[in-house]
């Protein structure tokens, strides 16, 4: 069994929920800045290069701190802080095991 697409498509619909979330929830120039700086590693996310996925998940593990810190320190939307983070995690996971497996897979298939 394959476990390398069930990763990508988790993932991208991470990556796509994190993206949909900041721009939706947060304001400021700097949470759009966030925002749309998530753009630039989707069309290689959407292609399943292993290449973007590694360098994405360095790129989430910055969102994730700077997400749960917010979410620490805010008084209010604290929740939705914390559901922005835990989707960050769950991006940065998903990434770094798509990378992995998709390694295994083609080490199998040699």
């Amino acid at each position: 069994m394959k476990l390398s697409p069930l990763m990508h498509a988790l993932a991208v619909a991470c990556h796509l929920a994190l993206i949909s979330g900041l721009l939706i929830f947060c304001s400021g120039r700097l949470a759009l800045l966030f925002g749309f700086l998530l753009f630039l590693p989707l069309p290689g996310l959407l292609r399943g290069k292993e290449r973007t996925h590694a360098w994405t998940s360095m790129l989430i593990s910055f969102y994730c701190a700077a997400l749960a810190s917010n979410a620490y320190s805010s008084s209010h939307g604290r929740a939705l802080w914390f559901v922005l983070a835990s989707l960050a995690a769950l991006e940065f996971a998903a990434t770094v095991l798509y990378v992995r497996f998709r390694a295994r897979e083609k080490i199998a298939a040699a």
